[in-house]
């Protein structure tokens, strides 16, 4: 197999060998990660692009590899097959890691969430983004979270990425950095659909505060500006208060 058909393929597959964590070793023939190794080869007799998978074990070994996908390669010289074959092979690998129902672009990297209304509304895709624009760490967390589900668990995201991140906030209680928050956090409130509206002071608030009173105080006055999202923050803090199944919610 030539460079250039190597090349091509890999580029078809740099997405995911990135997202997956793949290494490769000196000549770029193998890749691998915590559990599986991939190689590609041209077998010139079948005239076929090979992908070859294996197991790797937990002490990092790589166990006896099989053919994954191959693909009918008749003309070397045709690097618009070569990239045919990485598109296969690159669907093969999304299936072997567990990717099939992420949302992956066209580099083969995973979709960010878009920050555009759905219609009229924001909705959690949209929050998300959003958040993710102001807390750009949070991306890789975002992937690997798409990668282990398949999809946007917000519940779950905002809980274990989103939170912790509104407590710091409050805790430093930085004018600067909460008015760069705050009214993030108020325009979706207003203009978000009602999961949205839910996530914002029943996850996101009401999760950082609980019943920190410090936090609560630096939160109300962040948002004296914001009479909706402040007034739907109080109510959802009173429901807190004297709901179990609700304060369950954070344990």
């Amino acid at each position: 197999m030539n460079s250039q058909v190597q090349e091509k393929i890999l580029e078809q597959l740099a997405g995911i060998i990135e997202t997956a964590d793949f290494k490769a070793n000196e000549d770029k023939t193998e890749y691998k990660n915590e559990k599986i190794a991939f190689k590609i080869s041209h077998n010139e007799e079948k005239q076929m692009l090979m992908l070859d998978v294996a197991e790797v074990n937990e002490n990092g070994e790589v166990g006896e590899y099989s053919n994954a996908s191959s693909w009918l390669f008749e003309n070397p010289e045709e690097l618009r097959d070569a990239e045919s074959a990485g598109m296969d092979f690159f669907d093969t690998l999304k299936n072997k890691i567990g990717m099939k129902n992420t949302r992956i672009n066209r580099n083969g990297e995973i979709a960010m969430p878009s920050k555009e209304k759905s219609g009229n509304s924001y909705n959690v895709e949209a929050f998300c983004a959003k958040m993710l624009a102001i807390y750009p760490n949070l991306k890789e967390e975002y992937k690997n979270h798409i990668i282990n589900y398949g999809s946007l668990l917000y519940v779950d995201f905002f809980k274990a990425h989103i939170v912790p991140q509104i407590e710091n906030l409050l805790d430093e209680n930085n004018k600067k950095n909460l008015k760069k928050v705050f009214p993030v956090l108020d325009d979706v409130y207003t203009n978000g659909d009602r999961t949205v509206q839910n996530v914002v002071v029943g996850i996101v608030l009401c999760g950082a505060v609980k019943d920190d009173k410090t936090r609560y105080d630096a939160a109300m006055e962040a948002m004296s500006e914001y009479q909706f999202l402040k007034s739907a923050f109080f109510n959802i803090m009173n429901r807190y208060k004297k709901d179990k199944a609700f304060r369950a919610i954070f344990d």
